[in-house]
């Protein structure tokens, strides 16, 4: 989940605040065009007016979605020297300064668009994200309290607690925050696979729950198919772990994963290990990198008595990876035997 830390902050403005206030009348038609489409119409109107700090705010934006960042930077820089008391251009300039991997002045312009505007939402967000990405779980759980005194009814700050309290191990609070996240915004769908997940590791029956609620909102969420079929998978319903399973490669027929624990179910608990084969083969066809299912391949032939194939598969396991232990057991096993 840190990737969210890294999205939010090249992400838009949800903030219905003045000092970020929709750009002029005559540019509100750009924002149904593709990103090209926009820079050639902002382009024509800053060509009349350029000096206007919105319009090349505007297009500063644009050049971020078409990741031109250096000449995203040069408009918001522009528009700052005119114009230094718009929060929500700072906003835009530390979008850019994320992209160029310079974290401080990413951090700096966003305090300083909390500084020109106290009750501004969005850069205590992207700050509270910053500090979870950074690993600075207590200032992140701050700048999120700041967020929900100015709205306690914003779902994200819950978020981004729940996950401070998951990476600090404490799992009540975590559970605790995702609650009120959907409490808040009942279609919130990582909420419920993060939920599903935390209750999963308890071994609590409510994960089945939470797992359904998200595949109702999002019938093909591949993650919440997984935690779900590994739910299913450790309790025991191994049919219903390998429909789950199923369900996922008719989604995504490259999803390696899917197909390593549809053998790790018939080879561990139900010893067809012709029908185990066949999925760990797939699975090392979409991923020839994975020496976890290479090795089973190897205890797959080992199960059926064929010793040769089974040390040709161990033995290629270690190639992958030469530190993997399980697959050097193994290939020591067969050799003791031999």
């Amino acid at each position: 989940m840190l990737c969210m830390a890294i999205a939010v902050l090249i992400g838009c403005d949800r903030s219905a605040s003045t000092d970020s206030s929709v750009v002029e009348k005559q540019t509100a038609a750009t924002e149904a065009f593709p990103g090209e489409l926009k820079l050639d119409s902002l382009t024509k109107l800053l060509d009349k007016d350029p000096s206007n700090t919105r319009l090349l705010n505007e297009r500063a934006k644009v050049f971020l979605e078409v990741d031109q960042v250096n000449l995203a930077l040069a408009d918001v820089g522009r528009a700052l020297l005119l114009d230094s008391s718009v929060a929500s251009y700072y906003l835009t300039i530390s979008d850019a300064y994320f992209r160029l991997n310079k974290p401080n002045k990413c951090k700096n312009a966003l305090l300083k668009a909390i500084e020109l505007q106290p009750d501004y939402i969005e850069p205590l967000y992207r700050l509270a994200q910053f500090e979870l990405y950074l690993g600075n779980h207590q200032q992140s759980i701050n700048y999120a309290n700041d967020m929900l005194r100015i709205d306690a009814r914003d779902e994200r700050p819950f978020m981004v607690k729940a996950l401070c309290y998951k990476e600090l191990g404490d799992t009540t609070k975590a559970i605790q925050n995702y609650l009120e996240s959907v409490t808040e915004n009942p279609d919130n769908y990582d909420a419920y696979v993060e939920l599903g997940i935390l209750h999963w590791a308890k071994n609590d029956p409510l994960a089945e729950d939470y797992l359904k609620s998200a595949l109702d909102i999002r019938p093909n969420g591949i993650d919440a198919l997984y935690t779900l079929g590994m739910f299913y998978q450790n309790t025991d319903k191994l049919n219903e772990a390998l429909e789950t399973y199923e369900k996922i490669l008719k989604i995504d027929s490259t999803y390696s994963q899917a197909y390593f624990n549809m053998g790790y179910v018939q080879y561990e608990y139900l010893q067809l290990y012709n029908e185990a084969l066949e999925n760990f083969d797939k699975a090392v066809k979409v991923n020839p990198k994975y020496y976890q299912a290479v090795y089973m391949r190897g205890l797959c032939y080992e199960a059926k008595g064929d010793v040769a194939k089974a040390k040709r598969e161990y033995s290629y396991a270690i190639e992958l990876n030469s530190n993997y232990k399980r697959a050097a057991d193994g290939l020591q096993r067969l050799l003791s035997k031999m």
